[in-house]
């Protein structure tokens, strides 16, 4: 797959859609033909207002034809769009224009002139575009994507699940995170049909479009699982996702082993992949080689490190971000070292066939005062099974003297949450002594799908989890 000759790939494709629908649910249908047609219009717009290879457009607006048109036509100008997040703050837009050097900036269909001041463009051969992550942080870094890494992983993503013109793939999630950018070139590279959809209607397009294939995080998939069995009749998962699905693929956070078992029960491959937009992919199950509870075998294998802690290291030749932006040197230095390798921050084991586990974050680590060093979620494994169990979160004790858990039942009844707690005592009864959780917080709702505790990228914030326990462990019940 090659960036340069994207536009001679779909310019000819009459039989391929792009679909878009809108917050209203409104329809809209253009064939890839046509959407050349409106990448080509875009780019002369932007040579018209001055854009020059290598200068950078601002571009913030709901998913839509017109954003995916401003993206291809940035790329036949060889300008960079710097895809800036819905809800990114703007008030001052000449100043905002002059802060991020933009030769020009749209906002939803609106375009605003640039910097005349800026300077001439350097032109980076490498560089794609700039956009934002937050992590599991939740503060926005900048990234710098490279041309090698996006064509890099696009390629290997089209081998291993078999993308063609038979696919339709529903894009769900803002095309400001890069993932979903990713989606869009792989599905005009191989001519497949592309649906564009607002998540507030990703569950009336899924059964309308009938996708082959979906990403989306672990709260989506939770999500479209409660609501098929709440629905008349009691909808077939397979049914109410279209009916045509191939596989789906999540990332982006943990997700339940129940979930992931409840797909394979109703015939829905539902895999996880692992990776980061500063590497881009890491690991991933495939439909021919999937380990439930693993992220799947690495991609790369020569080019991962496990250091003697369990740290994941990677070094390969095209990483898909050339670095960050906008962010301290030594805090860039902490990710990218000099000598290229990426530094993940995250924790995992290979078992004898080349599956990758997930331990979890180093910056989750729990240090309790004993010295011990845990992660939370290996000591939660321990604990998901215990009965009325719907959702459990580890977090340390004020003084980090011990573990507690915020447990959310299946059923918010008095009988069922002394049984939660006789469970988790019996559990401590077997587990080493450093695993054992001293009290219990319960919470009506699931913390991972609540939006005050979670990311930007819908990842769980443990440091908000943790506070949440603090501020209420009065009420916590005390395990025997």
């Amino acid at each position: 797959m090659k960036l340069t000759s994207l536009i001679e790939r779909y310019r000819q494709n009459t039989g391929a859609v792009v679909v878009e629908i809108d917050a209203a649910g409104d329809r809209r249908e253009i064939s890839h033909a046509e959407l050349a047609e409106h990448a080509g219009r875009r780019a002369e717009q932007l040579r018209a207002a001055g854009v020059r290879p290598g200068d950078v457009v601002g571009l913030r607006a709901a998913n839509s034809i017109d954003w995916v048109s401003w993206d291809l036509g940035a790329l036949l100008v060889g300008a960079v769009i710097q895809a800036f997040p819905d809800d990114f703050p703007i008030e001052d837009v000449p100043a905002f224009t002059r802060r991020h050097g933009l030769a020009l900036l749209v906002l939803e269909d609106t375009t605003h002139p640039g910097d005349p001041a800026r300077p001439a463009p350097e032109v980076d051969p490498d560089l794609h575009s700039l956009v934002y992550s937050s992590g599991t942080s939740g503060a926005l870094k900048g990234l710098r994507i490279s041309r090698k890494g996006t064509e890099y992983v696009i390629g290997r993503f089209i081998d291993s699940f078999h993308i063609s013109p038979r696919d339709r793939h529903l894009i769900f999630l803002p095309l400001a995170n890069y993932q979903q950018r990713l989606s869009v070139y792989c599905c005009l590279w191989t001519g497949a049909d592309l649906v564009l959809a607002p998540y507030q209607r990703v569950f009336a397009a899924l059964r309308a479009e009938h996708p082959t294939f979906l990403i989306g995080p672990p709260i989506f998939y939770d999500a479209a699982r409660q609501l098929a069995a709440t629905s008349g009749g009691g909808t077939p998962l397979g049914e109410f996702l279209g009916g045509r699905l191939r596989f789906a693929i999540t990332g982006m956070a943990p997700i339940r082993r129940e979930t992931l078992d409840a797909y394979a029960a109703q015939g829905v491959p539902l895999l996880e992949a692992y990776g980061m937009t500063e590497s881009g992919m890491i690991g991933w199950n495939t439909l021919a080689e999937n380990r439930p509870g693993t992220v799947g075998k690495l991609i790369d294998p020569d080019a991962v490190t496990l250091l003697p802690d369990g740290e994941l290291l990677i070094h390969r030749p095209a990483p898909l971000s050339l670095g960050y932006f906008g962010v301290p040197r030594e805090t860039a230095e902490e990710t990218f070292r000099p000598d290229g390798t990426i530094v993940t921050g995250d924790y995992g084991r290979l078992d004898a066939d080349g599956y990758l586990t997930l331990r979890g974050r180093k910056k989750d680590v729990i240090a309790l005062a004993s010295g011990r060093k845990l992660h939370p979620g290996e000591v939660e494994a321990h604990f998901v099974d215990v009965p009325g169990v719907a959702d459990l979160i580890v977090v340390p004790t004020p003084n980090s003297h011990g573990l507690a858990a915020i447990v959310t039942p299946t059923d918010d009844g008095d009988t069922q949450r002394s049984g939660i707690v006789e469970g988790i005592g019996k559990v401590n009864e077997r587990v080493d002594d450093q695993f054992r959780l001293t009290s219990v917080l319960f919470s009506a709702r699931p913390l991972r799908s609540d939006p005050a505790f979670l990311t930007a990228n819908l990842k769980l914030s443990r440091t908000a989890a943790a506070a949440h326990y603090a501020e209420r462990r009065g009420a916590a019940v005390a395990i025997a």
